[in-house]
Order: structure tokens, then C-alpha cells, then sequence
């Protein structure tokens, strides 16, 4: 994901690149490798770049721990300009461009926009309703599937300590 300012157009020109997971690590995230569409527009001393990102992530659902695919479309706008200040926000950032090293990397650029797709809580689509809320949440203990909702049952293993204990 870097790219030689001497070999990008003036005017506007695009690039499309596909990452492998191998070229493009995400941390403990795995995903299916990145799709990346890049539009520049090269003007005199300033480079805007565009780029939108998809990938699929393996999640893991927070409710079953079961893992799922989940795709993830992010798009960021970079600005480049000599004797600047980089500031940036959360879809769009300003950057010094240093035309003597003749290369910009936006691969931090990249890896943020993608991380930040992440949904707080992460729930496999069969707990997601059509409309996009959640499903209720049902605790399920042992085999029965069944909610535990009595209070009066007991674990049988309490009444096989029960008669140990009677026993002595």
C-alpha cells in the first residue's frame, strides 16, 4: 500500500490492489484479504487520495462464540500537502507530503478505517432481527435447552452428596 508520488498522474487517476491476508495483517483478526479501490488527484504540490476498502472479517459472536463472517466496507479520504500539519478525524486526515522520499504509505490509513468498522458487540446475523436490533437475550443451562426459570429444582448431584453425607 505504498504508492511513488512520481508515478501517480496529474489530474485524477485509479488504482485498484487486492492484499493478501499474508501481505496484511490485522492483529488476531483474520479476514479474507483486502480490496482496495484508490482514487488520487494530483495537483502541483497537493495529493488527494481516496480509497475505499472491503474485506470479510472472521468475528467472534460474543453471545455463542461462534465465528462468523462479517463484511466491512470502509472508505477514507487522505490529503497530502508540503509544509503542513497532519491532523486527522475519523474519515479524513491531512498529511505532510514528503515529495523527496517520493513515496506515500496508507496502509496505517487502511488497517484504522477497517478496525474501526468493528461493531462493539459482536453478534453472529441469526441474533440480529431483519429491522437490525438484537434478539432478546435467553440463558440456556444443561441439556434441556429449556430456560432456567424454576427455582425450586435442584442439581441432582446436591441430593447424591445429600445421602453421602446421611450415610456417615
Amino acid at each position: 500500500m505504498k504508492f511513488k508520488i512520481s508515478d501517480i498522474q496529474d489530474s485524477k487517476s485509479t488504482r485498484e490492489l487486492t492484499v493478501s491476508p499474508a501481505e496484511f495483517s490485522l492483529g488476531d483478526i483474520e479476514h479474507d484479504g483486502i480490496n482496495l479501490r484508490v482514487h488520487f488527484t494530483k495537483i502541483l504540490n497537493t495529493l488527494q487520495l481516496k480509497f475505499e476498502a472491503k474485506t470479510n472479517l472472521q468475528l467472534i459472536c460474543d453471545r455463542s462464540l461462534e465465528t462468523f463472517s462479517y463484511p466491512v466496507t470502509s472508505n477514507y479520504n487522505i490529503l497530502f500537502k508540503p509544509d503542513i500539519e497532519d491532523d486527522e478525524t475519523d474519515n479524513q486526515a491531512i498529511r505532510q507530503l514528503n515529495l523527496s522520499s517520493n513515496i506515500i504509505d496508507i496502509e496505517k490509513e487502511v488497517r484504522d478505517s477497517i478496525l474501526l468498522s468493528i461493531p462493539i458487540k459482536k453478534l453472529h446475523p441469526r441474533f440480529i432481527r431483519e429491522d437490525g436490533t438484537e434478539t432478546d437475550y435467553v440463558a440456556t443451562f444443561g441439556d434441556s435447552g429449556e430456560p432456567e426459570n424454576d427455582e425450586d429444582s435442584t442439581d441432582p448431584r446436591w441430593d447424591a452428596l445429600k445421602q453421602l453425607k446421611n450415610n456417615k
